[in-house]
């Protein structure tokens, strides 16, 4: 086999020796979060008898200009990772959301500008290529790791739009391989939207200082909207008439326009629409003029 990189322990050496060499002096500070950064991960990273010859190789940093220094690294561990932990060790949720949070705390030693938001947005098509190659393995009954990928991926989606400007696009990859559990939450929860902000705002999200706001809302609810088009018809037909229900049998209009937020989200599915205004056909109607005024706008799809 050609290596293409050095492996982890031989990432980790060299930049110790980087610190302590005059190649690293200006990014001493960022050096020492990104080597914890990378310790923290350790846990993806097996050992290899057979090659112990490799991890004796240290990066030379010499040639390489210091603005350049943390994109090799970065380079280097995204080969690491895909070598030693995908190949051997499976593309678990868990071993994708610590890749991906450790990339996102190197990539957050930079100063926010764009040189940043495209090293964010490169990060996000890393795991869109790993994704199509290595598709995430999900344990059916796991929450924790699934939400933690979702969470980071939202958290470099919105680091690239920060600095650059621009709302960033996700190719269908991602959406794709999120759908299990964003699935799984609109089967089960009210308002999925909802639930997952909560269970964001709760978890200890990776030892980074993070605000939940509007951008993590919208991008959740486009995941969200792709999940439920995926879903057969018959669990969207089943899912869509229990949300109708809650409309017409909720008393307090505001938890009924959430209710009606989540049943718009399938709008877009032209394969449920013939259903839903059937549905809402169907319905006996009420006194409340919100509730009738929603029954008739489905009723017309």
């Amino acid at each position: 086999m050609i290596w293409k990189s050095v492996l982890y322990d031989s990432l980790v050496k060299s930049i110790q020796a980087l610190q302590n060499s005059k190649y690293g002096k200006g990014n001493k500070k960022r050096l020492t979060s990104i080597h914890s950064a990378l310790k923290q991960a350790s846990a993806l990273f097996t050992s290899d008898n057979q090659n112990n010859e490799k991890t004796n190789a240290i990066i030379s940093f010499r040639n390489i200009d210091q603005a350049e220094q943390i994109p090799k690294i970065l380079e280097e561990f995204v080969n690491d990772f895909e070598y030693q932990c995908l190949k051997k060790n499976g593309a678990s949720a868990k071993n994708y959301s610590i890749f991906a949070v450790t990339l996102l705390k190197i990539i957050r030693t930079l100063d926010a500008d764009k040189k940043r938001g495209l090293l964010s947005a490169h990060a996000i098509n890393v795991l869109n290529k790993m994704f199509a190659k290595y598709p995430v393995e999900y344990n059916k009954r796991a929450i924790r790791d699934p939400l933690g990928l979702l969470f980071v991926i939202t958290e470099l989606a919105i680091d690239a739009e920060r600095n650059l400007s621009i709302p960033y696009e996700f190719d269908e990859s991602i959406p794709l391989q999120i759908t299990p559990l964003m699935q799984r939450y609109h089967m089960e929860f009210d308002n999925a939207i909802l639930q997952i902000i909560s269970e964001f705002n709760k978890m200890p999200k990776f030892r980074l200082t993070v605000s939940i706001g509007e951008r993590h809302k919208e991008i959740i609810k486009n995941f969200l909207q792709y999940s439920i088009i995926q879903l057969p018809l018959e669990s969207k037909i089943d899912r869509a008439k229990n949300i109708l229900e809650k409309i017409i049998n909720e008393k307090n209009d505001s938890i009924a326009l959430e209710h009606y937020n989540m049943l718009k989200l399938c709008y877009v599915d032209t394969s449920l629409c013939p259903h839903l205004a059937q549905i809402a056909k169907k319905a006996n109607k009420t006194e409340r003029r919100f509730v009738n005024t929603i029954l008739d706008e489905i009723s017309n799809l």
